[in-house]
């Protein structure tokens, strides 16, 4: 990310206190969580107005190595009741006026590695080291206390960060001084208290108290930047009453698709003009089994990691993209079982695909990478087409890809309006 600033500008998947924003689960628990709030920041810099405010999505969940915290994720190479250590995904907001987060686009998913002390089941140490895609590093020491209730639970942290003189001169000199290396300290609250069932609030206050190099900046105008957060989130355990409750097995689809012009309203009034360049990917998406029902109402959901391969074709070179979700199906119980389906989640694409760009150029946004992803679907069992039980467990569906910035709600899409969407058939097994 190279920036051409000519104002006092002004800064992604990982809050500006790297995922402390969010409320995470209880380490004990196997469990997931998918949600949607608002963050709300001070910006730090010498700018017109004072706070900035982001649109989130959220997807939790906990098993045996891999785990999402809101707006961060993990897979654990080691772990034991002591000490676990592995990778380390998180979004770092870049707080500045949000008419120029479009162009600037400092909201990152920073990458790195972790390591965790776990001193009691109440009390963790951390250490992580994280970058930005260019290279810039930076390293947090956090120390986190957990407590809870009956249908509440809290977290208490503090930590200190210790950013590279690149990083530092690069989101708080704003590339127009050289501030050095510094380290800056974070405290803050994050929690969820239950509404309803499996409904929750989620929320987080925080503050960043910067170290005096960072705040000679001719860019800053606070020795302290505050955050907060508010949501409602949905969660589930993976292990209550799993013999009753969770989905039969995992599944692997296979999906082709053909890129279209229409967005999902007009495709769901039959409204469709296909991609005139014929712009295809292929997919594969495996689900894992996470509940059976929530509200006492009889939905399946599943945890499901994808990979996209994008073909080449006059208007554009293959390239990937990578998603994670939390899909749920509702299955209406006709002669032929007929299953509706909606997944949230995230997706990073290595390249901007021909009829995305072509969608955003027209309406004057520069492209993001990672984008919030939706998929609509709808299948029929093809064991009770044919009426064969050999078959029950595969389904024939239809499916929308869609990829957006939800109307410019967020930094952490680009503050964009708009994206792809691509039209599919699907095979789905479950084993």
């Amino acid at each position: 990310m190279r920036y051409k600033i000519t104002l006092p500008i002004i800064y992604c998947l990982s809050i500006v206190a790297t995922g402390k924003g969010f409320a995470s689960m209880n380490d004990n628990e196997e469990g997931w969580g998918v949600g949607i709030g608002v963050r709300s920041a001070t910006m730090p810099f010498k700018t017109n107005g004072n706070t900035v405010n982001d649109v989130t999505p959220l997807l939790f969940y906990k098993g045996e190595n891999l785990y999402l915290d809101g707006t961060s994720g993990g897979y654990n190479l080691y772990q034991s009741d002591d000490f676990s250590f592995g990778l380390l995904a998180s979004l770092r907001f870049f707080d500045i006026p949000r008419y120029a987060q479009n162009t600037f686009q400092g909201t990152q998913l920073d990458v790195g590695a972790k390591a965790t002390w776990h001193h009691s089941p109440s009390i963790d140490l951390s250490v992580e080291l994280l970058s930005d895609n260019d290279g810039r590093l930076y390293s947090n020491l956090t120390t986190d206390y957990m407590f809870e209730g009956k249908d509440w639970q809290a977290t208490f942290y503090a930590s200190l960060r210790a950013k590279s003189a690149r990083f530092n001169d690069t989101y708080y000199g704003l590339q127009m001084e050289d501030i050095g290396w510094a380290i800056d300290s974070k405290a803050g609250v994050k929690g969820r208290k239950q509404i309803y069932r499996n409904l929750y609030a989620v929320g987080h206050i925080g503050a960043t108290l910067f170290d005096d190099e960072t705040y000679s900046s001719q860019a800053i105008d606070s020795h302290t930047q505050w955050e907060g957060y508010l949501g409602l989130a949905m969660f589930g355990s993976s292990t209550q009453h799993a013999s009753t409750s969770l989905p039969e097995g995992a599944y692997i689809r296979l999906a082709s698709g053909l890129a279209t012009e229409s967005g999902p309203t007009e495709i769901f009034t039959l409204n469709n003009d296909n991609d005139p360049d014929r712009n295809r990917m292929s997919s594969v998406f495996y689900g894992y089994p996470l509940s059976g029902s929530v509200f006492d109402l009889p939905i399946e959901f599943y945890l499901t990691p994808g990979y996209v391969y994008h073909q080449n074709s006059d208007t554009q070179d293959p390239f990937d993209e990578y998603v994670i979700a939390i899909k749920a199906y509702y299955t209406l119980d006709w002669a032929v079982r007929t299953r509706v389906g909606f997944a949230e989640g995230v997706s990073y694409s290595t390249k901007i695909s021909h009829i995305e760009n072509k969608n955003l150029e027209e309406k004057g946004y520069q492209a993001s990478k990672l984008m919030n992803y939706l998929d609509f679907s709808i299948d029929a069992n093809i064991g009770d087409i044919f009426n064969n039980k050999s078959l029950s467990n595969l389904w024939l569906g239809y499916s929308l890809h869609h990829r957006s910035g939800i109307f410019t709600t967020t930094s952490a899409f680009g503050r964009i309006k708009g994206g792809s969407d691509y039209n599919s058939l699907y095979l789905q097994w479950h084993f």
